[in-house]
């Protein structure tokens, strides 16, 4: 029997009776390669649709061989990061400021924040998941 005759009789369930043991076994071999078949070229087909959109639409490659930068310039790039880093530094201290003064219901001239601290984050990312997933949902 061919396989397309052994395939269509399987889509009966009452000719699906008639066969043998053999045969049911076999069309249910050929349908299992069919159907990992079909899935195994899906999925190739993705992957070189996803590598073809990265190269057509991705971020540019940063030259790995990159002219270097007078000393002088190399200073003036590392000053803009010290300096920036520091502003962020104070803008958060002010963040955390503001939170506190709303928190304990006080003005900010009651209190001065002299140092902060990150803590560790000890919790799994199971909680971590669960937490994002609650603050999305009261949103």
């Amino acid at each position: 029997m061919q396989i397309v005759e052994l395939l269509a009789l399987m889509s009966d369930p009452e000719t699906i009776k008639s066969l043998s043991l053999n045969q049911r076994l076999m069309a249910g071999l050929y349908t299992t390669l069919l159907g990992m078949g079909i899935t195994f070229l899906a999925l190739i087909v993705l992957m070189f649709l996803t590598s073809l959109m990265d190269k057509v639409g991705g971020k540019e490659k940063t030259p790995t061989t990159a002219p270097r930068a007078s000393k002088k310039a190399r200073s003036s790039k590392k000053k803009a990061e010290v300096s920036q880093q520091a502003s962020d530094d104070e803008e958060i201290a002010a963040a955390i400021t503001t939170a506190l003064a709303i928190m304990l219901e006080t003005s900010t001239s009651n209190f001065v924040v002299k140092s902060i601290r990150r803590v560790e984050d000890s919790s799994t990312s199971w909680s971590r998941a669960g937490l994002a997933d609650q603050l999305q949902r009261k949103f």
